[in-house]
């Protein structure tokens, strides 16, 4: 993390959220999984015993990128001078100086990291916050497909508010999530939560409600926000549109490599034991491809927090809560006010 960027962040709540870094299936022992987080470098180890760590990906000797080096899953051994590095952080050999002891202040510098929702979390800061809830991943073993990581040129806060946003359904994605004429945007409700927002009584026409479907017809869903680069829908089933197996639910992830890019994740968890994972990840990549070039495009980059910064309408209702949450949680990073 730059100087400039580390002392815009001193008093920013952004550094204590978790943040996915890594598919677990990724970074498999033996690996090493470099990756860029909140202007910062680092670089997962996973140890040839299990082990997994988190460190900045810079050598404390002359700064070089360990990543560059090479890891033989015990020691990372640096590209510049060979200094090596136990899988605890801790120097464990100098070349130039094979028989002299090493210095504590030799260590790389650790963050912290755990396992959730099958990707590798990392918080940066001091006191780290909640993951995003996301009940469905464990309420339904084995019936979670992942897309992502994505990469996308926008702020965390501008993706997902796209993902909150149901009034673009039948443009962006017409004849998948919505189709003109069905435009109207129906009232609906958001609410505080114990933790975070949620809104209910959303519901879109859609040219094919449930997984049998042969016309359009309503359907509806469940939104929350309990993590401030992330959010959840889940489709309420009803008979019209597939019953009980015809729901499933989501998990939207932005992680920040910088205030305007983002690695994106989708996780889909689905209701129905049979169903075909590889066509809900085959449908979320095409919904995901038409979004980016319109979020991408968005002026200014970082989301406004000032209402009179943009124009609103009454479909704006979760957006707006979701900016005053942002606010009010201590988040600037990503958002004008940084300025």
């Amino acid at each position: 993390m730059s100087q400039n960027a580390a002392a815009r962040m001193l008093d920013d709540q952004i550094v204590n959220e978790w943040f996915p870094v890594a598919n677990c299936s990724d970074a498999q022992p033996g690996s090493m999984y470099p990756f860029l987080l909140l202007d910062g470098r680092y670089v997962l180890v996973h140890g040839a015993d299990g082990v997994v760590g988190v460190f900045e990906d810079i050598c404390p000797h002359r700064g070089a990128r360990l990543s560059l080096g090479t890891f033989d899953g015990d020691r990372v051994q640096c590209p510049y001078h060979g200094w090596q590095f136990a899988t605890s952080g801790e120097c464990a050999f100098r070349p130039a100086h094979p028989t002299m002891p090493i210095p504590d202040g030799c260590s790389l510098s650790s963050v912290r990291v755990q396992r959730a929702y099958d990707l590798y979390w990392v918080c940066v800061g001091p006191a780290p916050r909640n993951l995003p809830v996301y009940g469905a991943f464990e309420d339904k073993p084995g019936l979670t497909v992942a897309l992502g990581p994505k990469p996308m040129n926008a702020c965390g806060p501008r993706i997902v508010e796209n993902f909150l946003d149901v009034a673009h359904f039948p443009y962006v994605h017409a004849n998948y999530l919505g189709q003109p004429p069905h435009t109207e945007v129906r009232d609906y409700e958001v609410a505080v939560t114990e933790t975070g927002l949620e809104a209910t009584n959303v519901v879109a026409w859609q040219p094919r409600p449930g997984p049998t479907s042969v016309e359009g017809g309503d359907v509806g869903y469940v939104y929350g926000m309990s993590h401030p680069y992330s959010a959840t829908l889940t489709k309420v089933p009803t008979e019209a549109n597939g019953g009980e197996l015809g729901g499933f639910s989501l998990l939207l992830v932005a992680s920040p490599e910088t205030e305007t890019t983002c690695r994106v994740w989708l996780l889909t968890t689905i209701n129905d034991p049979d169903g075909d994972l590889q066509s809900f990840l085959d449908f979320n990549t095409i919904i995901f491809s038409q979004d980016v070039d319109i979020v991408e495009s968005q002026l200014p980059k970082r989301l406004p927090i000032d209402p009179r910064r943009e124009v609103h309408q009454r479909a704006d209702r979760m957006s707006l809560a979701y900016r005053r949450w942002l606010a009010d949680r201590g988040i600037r990073y990503g958002t004008t006010l940084n300025d």
